[in-house]
């Protein structure tokens, strides 16, 4: 995988943030509350694949367990983490967590 396409997908994450209950992307940040950071992390083994702004290599462990059960139907989620939210969004391989504050 490429490592620069990763860091690429998440400055995207941070300039373009989600909705606090959609994940559908916005451009209006004054509508948002303010995006803090991302970790993009593999879905089956619980290794960071990148990160970006306030996300640490370290909570992709901590995330992973979490989303298993903060995760609904849609595989959309939200968990606290260090005084923040962290929205998380499942797909088929991965798992993104985009840091909000609060």
């Amino acid at each position: 995988m490429d490592p620069f396409a990763i860091t690429r997908f998440l400055d995207t994450v941070l300039a373009f943030p989600l909705t606090p209950f959609s994940t559908k992307l916005t451009t209006n940040r004054m509508d948002t509350p303010s995006v803090s950071g991302a970790i993009l992390i593999d879905a089956k083994s619980g290794l960071c694949l990148g990160v970006a702004g306030k996300a640490k290599e370290d909570d992709a462990p901590q995330l992973t367990v979490s989303s298993w059960q903060a995760c609904d139907s849609e595989d959309v989620g939200v968990v606290s983490l260090r005084g923040g939210r962290v929205i998380l969004r499942k797909g088929e391989n991965v798992l993104l967590g985009v840091f909000k504050d609060t």
